[in-house]
């Protein structure tokens, strides 16, 4: 009876002390990175989850952005905690533990560490946002506030003005004195309300960082465009285009008559003009187009001065990319199906408007680029 008692004892001590070993040797890890943290340390980076990504896509995406040191350490650690990863975007800041970070993809963060301080907010609520293609700036800061964030409308457009350029280097073209209009990403994004403007910015220029990446701001270079030319031009053909398979077809129009010294012509520079609080984008009436701003593309020739809203992917690859047509103008169908009506010459631009009107039976030949017609 004796020799049993001790024998479980032995066991027992084993047991624990294996069990000491494991989580010393699991804090000695994390104080090693703590050591070794690099020194853009606080840098804020958007991570999105996708419901097909499993725990080794995410370790190799964290890895790749310097979030973590080890895949194989945050694999062991999520099945140790055994949670399911939960789809979504998610501002994580270069210095947070390995713990941390699981807490916050898998929804159990409580917003501190006690062991590397607090490098999350104290306030656990999760402040979800989806900035909509071609949103203006203003809509993002308002879309903000009336989700709960607890700063003002004033306070993000400020930051979103005096961001400075050297932080990212996809900057560097930004005129002196613009706003950050045209590189705040959209996407849903996940914050807590006490989330700072410029962590919130941060996280939109981190997500414009990874979805614009090296390739195509080569791209531009070779167009012998500045990214803040293609930024501009993207930010047109996202106002003006609802459907995708003509982005690359205004995008074309655009750039067509900028090189050959024709006023823009484009709508969306005079809404951003006129838009006003609870109208960014008015309707239009004719006496508008003679609206007195660097914007109106009607009056001044060349570009706006700058984007006029923060278009998507789709926008920017079709400026980087912009289909060959004979086309330079182009005039919405107005049937709620968003697709225009295209014209090479000012006559067959006429005759489609009167087509739309009612005035003639047949648009301009050959005036639908996908189907011939």
């Amino acid at each position: 009876m004796v020799q049993w008692l001790v024998q479980i004892l032995k066991i027992a001590t084993i047991l624990v002390l294996s069990g000491l070993v494991l989580l010393g040797g699991a804090r000695a890890f994390e104080h090693f990175q703590a050591e070794s943290r690099p020194d853009d340390i606080g840098k804020v980076y958007t991570v999105k989850i996708n419901e097909a990504d499993d725990t080794d896509a995410i370790a190799a995406l964290l890895e790749d952005n310097g979030l973590i040191n080890s895949k194989t350490y945050f694999t062991s650690r999520m099945r140790v905690v055994n949670q399911d990863l939960i789809p979504g975007s998610y501002r994580l800041v270069k210095g947070m533990s390995v713990g941390e970070i699981i807490d916050t993809i898998t929804g159990n963060s409580d917003g501190s560490d006690a062991e590397s301080g607090s490098l999350a907010s104290s306030d656990n609520t999760t402040l979800s946002i989806t900035v909509i293609e071609g949103w203006r700036t203003e809509q993002i800061a308002e879309e903000l506030v009336a989700l709960g964030w607890n700063g003002t409308f004033d306070e993000f457009m400020t930051a979103a003005q005096d961001y400075p350029s050297e932080n990212f280097s996809f900057l560097a073209d930004r005129p002196e004195g613009a706003s950050l209009e045209g590189y705040l990403f959209p996407d849903t994004y996940n914050f807590t309300p006490d989330s700072s403007a410029n962590e919130i910015i941060e996280s939109m220029l981190n997500n414009f960082d990874m979805k614009i990446p090296q390739d195509m701001r080569d791209r531009a270079a070779e167009m012998g465009l500045t990214l803040y030319e293609v930024m501009t031009f993207a930010s047109l053909v996202e106002r003006e285009a609802a459907v995708s398979e003509e982005r690359p077809y205004i995008a074309d129009i655009y750039m067509k008559r900028y090189a050959e010294g024709w006023r823009l012509d484009a709508d969306p520079t005079v809404q951003y003009a006129l838009g006003t609080e609870g109208n960014w984008w008015p309707e239009l009436t004719g006496d508008d187009l003679y609206a007195e701003s660097p914007y109106n593309t009607y009056q001044v020739y060349g570009m706006p001065p700058g984007p006029i809203a923060n278009p998507g992917y789709s926008s920017v690859r079709a400026v980087l990319f912009p289909a060959e047509s004979p086309y330079y103008f182009f005039y919405a169908r107005a049937d709620g199906t968003g697709y225009h009506l295209f014209a090479t010459t000012l006559d067959q631009q006429q005759q489609n408007i009167d087509f739309i009107a009612g005035d003639v039976s047949e648009p301009a030949p050959n005036s639908d680029p996908f189907s011939g017609a």
